[in-house]
């Protein structure tokens, strides 16, 4: 099988009150970072979400729009997205084959229309793209966390649908099948539902370091894997509350049983760190 490098950084942040993400948190509030993983393969550089972008700013700013950044108020700096972050590595964006999207909420999809070419591996299928206020739709698609404005034009004709791509077994306790994204088993799609409709994470079983999964919003703070789960109210927010709960209680069932795998949820500042360390070693 193929081993891919991975890398992950950290592509603008929101901040949210510690105790919505876990029962028991603090009022304080706790960065929440973007995180993508930038994936190093042999037929192209991947990418698991693209975080924020300058676009978020500006699609943020009319109105239904402007109501998403002050429930999630996203924070990008110069230099900070993922367009200039991997040039500043070396990798252009025309270098990204692929995106996998775990799913379209603005802070894992804003930088998307930075890379042009790359096949978008998202099960979602909005109504509205770039320069487009959907119409009748908009107030639908901004309380579902989507931004029509940030999304490119022909979206629909570079978007791959996961579950199209061949079926593999993962091997993941509890987690059953996902899909090959790269034809060799080394990027695979996994589906981690409840969240968001066709939340998606990514399990990588041959890196240059430890095996890697990454659970998007599957979870949002690696605490809610040892039974700090978010309240029951924020839970009764999710697209589908039980399967969440399904989804997170086999994670949890996981993390115990695979100590060995690094579990990498998208916002939470303590785990991106030491995942960095490790894979960066």
């Amino acid at each position: 099988m193929t081993t891919v490098d991975v890398r992950l950084l950290i592509a603008g942040h929101s901040s949210q009150r510690e105790r919505l993400a876990r029962r028991g948190g603090a009022w304080r509030s706790v960065p929440f970072p973007a995180t993508v993983a930038v994936i190093a393969h042999p037929s192209g550089t991947v990418l698991y979400d693209t975080g924020y972008s300058q676009r978020y700013v500006d699609a943020t700013r009319p109105m239904p729009e402007r109501l998403y950044r002050w429930i999630i108020p996203g924070v990008i700096s110069s230099g900070e997205s993922a367009v200039e972050q991997l040039a500043a590595r070396g990798i252009a964006a025309s270098d990204i084959s692929t995106i996998v999207l775990s799913h379209l909420h603005a802070d894992h999809s804003s930088g998307i229309l930075d890379f042009p070419v790359a096949r978008i591996v998202a099960a979602e299928a909005p109504e509205g793209t770039a320069g487009q206020r959907a119409r009748g739709s908009l107030w639908s698609t901004t309380s579902r966390g989507v931004l029509p404005a940030t999304l490119p034009e022909d979206y629909a004709q570079r978007r791959v649908d996961p579950a199209t791509l061949p079926a593999v077994e993962t091997g993941l306790l509890g987690m059953g099948e996902g899909y090959d994204v790269m034809g060799d088993g080394s990027i695979v799609a996994v589906p981690l539902p409840g969240h968001s409709p066709g939340h998606f994470g990514l399990w990588l079983p041959t890196t240059q370091g430890p095996r890697v999964l990454l659970v998007g919003d599957a979870c949002w703070l690696r605490a809610a894997l040892t039974g700090d789960l978010p309240p029951q109210q924020v839970i009764a927010t999710m697209h589908d509350p039980d399967a969440y709960v399904r989804t997170i209680t086999a994670l949890t069932r996981l993390a115990a049983a695979r100590p060995d795998i690094l579990i990498v949820p998208s916002h939470c500042q303590e785990t991106v760190d030491a995942a960095s360390a490790l894979l960066d070693g």
